[in-house]
């Protein structure tokens, strides 16, 4: 999809070269769209492979709007089946601070017992960012009262000033289970760089082997 976008830069440019009595531009449209696809070595969700340490092959579609508005979807191959979640966002900024509250629902094509959502809230500022998520109902109709409980997490992306480009990211997450009454802990650690209108990256996440993983 980036290759796409250039290439119709680039036409719309050449194009605008040749209008000599070509009208005014119009003005910038309140909407944007964009899209990825990513190609890595194992797909791990809070702590937990969720292909069996296996290659997995992931893509989504985002929908945005100037007011902080944004939606989209996201899939990814699973060791049985596929991972389908639909999200909804709403961002905005209290000073220097962004702030953002959000749903997820995921679902599972293979096991619908398993599908369920979340309302999530966060906090970021200067590359630090808090986030909280809370289960509001599953397959089972439970609503507000899930074997999840919350999940809290921090993030952390630091910039590396002597190679352009290079970003360090680092994760802490807990889940506090209803259920089990303990705290189930995950963290990860991970470098990406641009390759090629791409992203690179490496990631190490506890109790799970490297990741490598190509996004465009």
């Amino acid at each position: 999809m980036k290759h796409i976008t250039s290439i119709t830069t680039l036409t719309l440019v050449a194009a605008s070269a040749f209008a000599d009595a070509a009208p005014a531009a119009a003005p910038a449209s309140a909407w944007s769209q964009s899209a990825n696809i990513a190609l890595t070595s194992n797909y791990v969700w809070r702590g937990v492979s969720q292909n069996s340490n296996s290659i997995a092959v992931q893509g989504g579609f985002d929908v945005a709007h100037s007011s902080g508005l944004s939606a989209g979807v996201w899939a990814s191959s699973l060791s049985s089946g596929t991972e389908l979640d639909l999200y909804a966002n709403y961002g905005f900024k209290v000073g220097s601070v962004d702030l953002s509250v959000g749903y997820i629902a995921y679902t599972y094509q293979s096991n619908v017992a398993s599908t369920f959502s979340e309302v999530n809230v966060a906090a970021s500022y200067a590359g630090l960012t808090a986030k909280v998520s809370k289960e509001v109902q599953n397959a089972k109709g439970s609503q507000g009262n899930s074997d999840y409980g919350y999940y809290y997490e921090l993030g952390y992306t630091y910039s590396i000033p002597s190679i352009k480009g290079l970003d360090l990211g680092l994760h802490y997450g807990w889940t506090d289970s209803n259920i089990s009454n303990k705290t189930i802990e995950d963290y990860s650690v991970g470098l990406s760089y641009p390759v090629a209108g791409c992203v690179a990256s490496v990631v190490y996440s506890n109790g799970n082997s490297t990741i490598d993983g190509l996004t465009a």
